[in-house]
């Protein structure tokens, strides 16, 4: 293992498996007999489409930085994050889909989060491309990391031509796609930016200090995380420098720290602490642990082990004990600060680390775990061309199921089917090998309270529907827009068999196709209300549904409370009113029977619908051609505190056109076909989805 083969897969980013398996006919099969499907004749090429129209996420270096003012950056307005982190609900072992699973053992992820964008040199946080990735497996995710360079903000656009030209000007540092640190939020996790270095750039300009002891740089790099909303910085430090800027480096964060102690800081086992040469330890050690620094001064939060902790030929700690140990002698918690890498880029399900060997129900792990681009399976099919049908995006989809919740799909029932068999990083979709992460991380959820709602939006869809009845056709994906995650993925019992459908939707681009009859369980949580819940469910050909209430004084049992269907439209509603009182609900699953599907799930207190206010300041201005006839339209509105996100509508003769859904005061509709309709109305969606009256703005001809 030598250090030009982990520089070599650092250089290649994005491409990965790609590169392997691109063409290759053998790929399309494993041992496990999965078969893709075909590829589209005419699929997106990832990377191919230069700078997308409209807002966009940049590199920054030194200069862009110090030179930071909102008002005068590109889609500032557009690429802030206005959600705070949610609490999350304290463990409950009884619960879980493994009782016996240590909830102390945490996950850190480092994502492609544009996987399957044509766009690549800038990120585009909302598009119409139906095929890119979005995560949907939050309840199992502490640390989410953007993983990927994007050329600097101030440089031409001409840059930008979707080819990974040498010497193009990358920043040092990438900010998160805003929409995915929407949904991280929304569910308790963490959202952490990039810090890559070595780039071609001075390496000095980021550690110019005052005389005063401040640092320029740092403070600007306080303002941009707290303006866009994100919680902090991956430090992939990855090239020698010099020993007096390895000590002005390890002054910058302590600079850093001290000024906002919330500035999460995870770093990359990657540099001598003392002379600031590469090198790996795969291991903690006293020796890296200094790079926490000290209770008075801290550096980084936590350390991002590089892989080779445990490999084919043994590695430097390969059960996490030695890491363990050093930690606490150090006086740290090893599953706090210490993150043992697996490598997805290149592995696949069958990476070399086997973090399952220490980690599982009943053996609580020494250390934590980090993956490094769990996004990866689905990059591969994209440069296939296999997730431009809605066919490859369900086998994409299913995949990533097995990859989360084991490989047969079900958290409960997780854990390998057949044993690891070298040699690793082939065979790469062979998921009987693999654990999935519900082995190792107990779940993790924001319900404590109500309202809960959920249309099953996992931030991309082919087409857009409101109450049952489509109103986009065509592709759009926004990660922000995304609802809440259901905890599991699907835990069920008895002949029930669940999966994402995006062949027709309630509220959202997707639903979940139900087959067979037994039990769903949907949210972990520990709530209550003083009076009754009033439950509503939207679902398609079911022949009957039942509300399950596990109490948290007796979790052994469930409580099912019949549903009473109304409606005979495409979509009936299932409701009813469930006394609370004050007892504290710690699941709520359902119970079906029959083939249908499911749209809308919707708890909140009985006679309180949040129906927000209709909203105020609501216009529209031309933003620019976009080819054929159609325009790229800009619209801002104010705030309000009622509203949990806003619809923008295109509103024509006899037809509606969903644009979008933000939460934020601005928007930006992309190549809009101003024949359908120059009217447009903005709506205010509450927390239970309940939708205000339209503000309504015209486009002048």
């Amino acid at each position: 293992m030598t250090e030009i083969s982990r520089r070599t897969f650092l250089t290649v980013g994005g491409v990965g498996l790609a590169t392997l398996l691109v063409g290759s006919p053998a790929a399309a099969a494993n041992a496990s007999g999965l078969r893709v499907p075909a590829a589209a004749s005419s699929a997106p090429v990832p990377a191919s489409g230069g700078t997308p129209p409209g807002p966009y996420t940049f590199g920054w270096a030194a200069d862009d930085l110090l030179e930071f003012d909102p008002a005068s950056t590109p889609w500032a307005r557009h690429l802030r994050c206005l959600i705070p982190r949610a609490p999350r609900i304290a463990p409950f072992a009884a619960t879980q889909a493994h009782p016996d699973l240590d909830p102390e053992v945490q996950l850190s992820t480092l994502t492609i989060d544009d996987a399957g964008s044509v766009y690549e040199g800038h990120n585009q946080p909302i598009g119409l491309e139906a095929q890119v990735y979005t995560q949907r497996y939050w309840s199992y995710i502490d640390i989410w990391g953007t993983w990927h360079g994007q050329v600097k903000g101030s440089e031409p656009i001409q840059l930008v031509d979707g080819k990974r030209v040498p010497d193009r000007p990358y920043g040092v540092i990438d900010i998160p796609n805003p929409g995915w640190t929407e949904a991280a939020h929304k569910n308790g996790a963490l959202s952490i930016g990039g810090w890559f270095w070595p780039r071609p750039l001075d390496f000095d300009a980021f550690l110019v200090q005052r005389g005063d002891g401040s640092f320029p740089v740092a403070d600007k790099l306080i303002e941009v995380r707290r303006y866009f909303g994100f919680d902090g910085l991956f430090i992939n430090q990855e090239a020698t420098v010099t020993p007096e800027q390895i000590t002005r480096f390890k002054d910058f964060l302590r600079y850093i720290k001290r000024a906002d102690p919330d500035f999460y800081l995870q770093g990359y086992d990657s540099a001598n602490f003392d002379e600031g040469y590469v090198t790996y330890e795969n291991r903690l050690s006293a020796d890296n642990l200094r790079w926490l620094g000290t209770a008075d001064a801290p550096m980084f939060d936590s350390i991002f082990l590089n892989y080779w902790w445990q490999a084919e030929d043994g590695g430097a700690d390969p059960d996490l004990t030695a890491s363990a140990a050093a930690a606490a002698a150090a006086g740290y918690d090893a599953r706090r600060v210490g993150f043992a890498g697996v490598e997805h880029q290149k592995g696949g399900f069958r990476p070399e680390e086997d973090f399952g060997s220490v980690a599982g129900p009943g053996r609580p792990a020494p250390t934590s775990v980090a993956l490094f681009v769990d996004s990866q399976i689905w990059m591969d099919a994209s440069w296939r061309g296999e997730t431009a049908t809605a066919e490859g995006r369900a086998a994409s989809r299913d995949l990533e199921q097995r990859f989360w919740s084991g490989p047969t799909g079900n958290p409960a029932s997780s854990g390998r089917l057949e044993p690891r068999r070298p040699p690793y990083r082939t065979d790469v979709l062979n998921y009987r090998q693999w654990d999935g992460i519900a082995h190792w991380i107990a779940e993790r959820s924001p319900y404590g309270d109500l309202p809960i709602t959920t249309d099953f939006n996992v931030g991309v869809g082919s087409a857009f529907f409101l109450d049952g009845v489509k109103v986009r056709d065509g592709g759009w994906d926004n990660m922000g827009c995304a609802d809440r995650a259901l905890t599991w993925q699907y835990w069920t019992e008895g002949g029930l068999s669940v999966a994402l459908d995006e062949s027709v939707s309630y509220g959202s681009g997707h639903s979940l196709a139900l087959h067979g009859d037994g039990v769903l369980h949907l949210f972990k949580t520990d709530l209550t209300t003083s009076g009754d819940m009033a439950v509503d469910v939207r679902a398609q050909d079911l022949g009957a549904a039942e509300l399950g209430i596990t109490w948290k004084e007796s979790p052994e049992s469930i409580e099912w409370h019949p549903l009473e269907r109304a409606g005979e439209t495409s979509w009936a509603r299932w409701s009813a009113d469930i006394a609370v009182r004050g007892r504290r609900i710690a699941r709520i699953s359902l119970r079906t029977s029959g083939d249908g599907r499911l749209g809308r799930v919707s708890l909140r207190e009985a006679g309180k619908p949040l129906k927000p206010a209709k909203p105020a300041g609501f216009a529209v201005t031309d933003a620019g051609e976009a080819g054929g006839g159609r325009r790229h339209l800009a619209f801002e509105w104010k705030l309000q505190q009622d509203a949990a996100g806003y619809d923008v509508l295109q509103v024509g003769s006899g037809s509606t056109t969903w644009l979008g859904r933000v939460h934020r005061d601005v928007f930006f509709a992309e190549a809009v076909d101003l024949s359908a309709g120059r009217r447009f109305q903005l709506v205010a969606v509450g927390a239970d989805a309940h939708r205000s009256a339209p503000a309504t703005a015209s486009l002048g001809s």
